[in-house]
């Protein structure tokens, strides 16, 4: 009996500081995630390689995504629908500069600044996207 319990307290305190020891690092990751744009790699990081949505994921009017190759797409549902691609760089944190080089329209907007208040959003003109 005496050995079975040894075990069974022994495993307890190990689970006991594994679920510290990788706690702290999902609460490390995600103090990063959340706080990350305050620098130019930071502002990338938060940016690529996730869908940005308007006014949510279950019914989007508009959507971006940027790759870390520099380049993003776009698309909205208003006024008909429209797409466009083109390039984007960090100018500062928070700030994502976008130029243009492709739309299903005639006629290419000029360039644009994208400013992020969180890594989780993005102000487009005077419109907040949301990233999943």
């Amino acid at each position: 009996m005496k050995i079975k319990l040894k075990h069974i307290t022994s495993i307890f305190v190990l689970s006991g500081f594994l679920f510290i020891v990788f706690g702290l690092e999902d609460e490390k990751e995600n103090s990063i995630s959340s706080n990350n744009f305050s620098t130019i790699n930071g502002t990338k990081e938060c940016l690529v390689n996730y869908d940005w949505v308007y006014p949510s994921l279950d019914d989007p009017i508009g959507a971006w995504k940027f790759s870390k190759d520099g380049t993003f797409s776009s698309s909205t549902k208003i006024f008909g629908g429209m797409s466009s691609w083109g390039n984007w760089n960090v100018l500062s944190p928070g700030q994502i500069e976008i130029i243009y080089t492709r739309t299903t329209e005639e006629h290419l907007p000029g360039g644009q600044i994208l400013k992020m208040s969180s890594c989780n959003t993005l102000l487009v003109g005077s419109t907040t996207y949301s990233k999943y």
